[in-house]
């Protein structure tokens, strides 16, 4: 084999498979058993077998290319998805192209069509808005946009396969703790008001105040998407006579801005403000004190998006399945009781 390129009969002889399960493994064509396609997956990664891929879409057949669209790659939540999905894409034998949207509905159309152009066999998307995606992949465009599967935002898209997280009882646990803290006086640091799974988080703390008695006791703060931008609109509350007691920070971006406001004020975390975050991320374990945060399945939201994209390209399964996942407090060192002068504020 010296001096030329792999082949699929090469693949196929290192495999102790047949030629056809082979190219049933690279191209898609039909179900292959477990062992067999790890024995071929493990004989490709071994030789350098590349597949044709222009010649595969010429042909019809499958690219084994999956696209996946994210609003923004250099936040940690969506690269962390994006690690998952290429890891179970990689063990698939899979490769993935990687687009950003940048939070913009338009830009994530012309990304999502330019993937469809590449003979994506699926798509794998975190739509810039709830209903981006819908608009998207309706009309004259549904005919030959992939089996397509939407994360964290869009649950309720029309006609797509979902995986979101349980946020409203995300935000109803981190209120609850802090209600159980003494806090009476919370800020709810956001950066947007038209996402649904961010609104859900914002109901669920609402019920839990509702519950203690505390309604309408809370203080929603959109400050917008970038971090100097929330770390601002919250540091105009910290800077109040009745400052709120503690933050619940609806993104990782909102709790480092939240911890950035009050380290620029002098003030103490948690005993002169008490911090929750929502996602859970290395750096959050990095400095003291370390932040209690509602954690969000990041590793489960890319094993489900990734079942359901599968099971839509082996079976041609119809129908639309919505995986609804649980959110995990997690109580560290940046939540403590409200302090008794604060506290006396807030309930004046």
């Amino acid at each position: 084999m010296a001096g030329r390129a792999p082949t699929i009969r090469d693949v196929a002889s290192r495999a102790g498979v047949s030629v056809a399960t082979a190219s049933n493994v690279v191209n898609g064509n039909r179900p292959v058993g477990e062992a067999s396609r790890r024995s071929v997956v493990a004989a490709i990664a071994a030789l350098g077998y590349r597949l044709d891929r222009s010649a595969s879409a010429l042909r019809g057949k499958s690219t084994r290319l999956v696209g996946m669209v994210v609003p923004d790659i250099t936040n940690v939540f969506f690269a962390s998805l994006v690690h998952g999905v290429e890891a179970l894409a990689e063990r698939d034998g899979y490769d993935l192209l990687i687009v950003s949207s940048s939070e913009d509905a338009a830009k994530e159309r012309r990304r999502v069509e330019a993937l469809v152009a590449r003979r994506i066999d699926g798509l794998i998307v975190v739509p810039a808005s709830d209903d981006s995606m819908a608009a998207v992949g309706g009309g004259a465009h549904a005919a030959r946009l992939p089996p397509a599967v939407l994360i964290d935002r869009g649950a309720g898209a029309p006609g797509f396969d979902t995986v979101h997280a349980d946020c409203d009882a995300g935000g109803y646990a981190a209120a609850r703790h802090l209600i159980g803290l003494g806090h009476r006086d919370i800020a709810i640091l956001t950066h947007s008001k038209r996402l649904e799974n961010i609104e859900q988080r914002i109901a669920g703390a609402r019920r839990a105040l509702v519950e203690a008695g505390l309604e309408g006791r809370e203080r929603v703060i959109y400050g917008g998407h970038d971090l100097e931008s929330l770390r601002g609109a919250i540091e105009l509350e910290l800077h109040r006579a009745d400052r709120p007691t503690a933050i619940f920070a609806l993104t990782n971006v909102c709790a480092l801005a939240s911890i950035k406001a009050a380290r620029g004020l002098n003030l103490e975390i948690p005993s002169d403000v008490s911090i929750v975050g929502f996602d859970d991320f290395d750096w959050m374990l990095a400095l003291r004190p370390y932040l209690t945060t509602v954690a969000q399945p990041v590793e489960d939201f890319a094993s489900a998006a990734w079942r359901l994209l599968m099971l839509r390209l082996s079976a041609g399964e119809k129908g639309v399945e919505r995986v609804e996942l649980p959110c995990t407090l997690r109580v560290r060192e940046s939540t403590g009781p409200a302090r008794p002068r604060l506290k006396a504020v807030a309930e004046a």
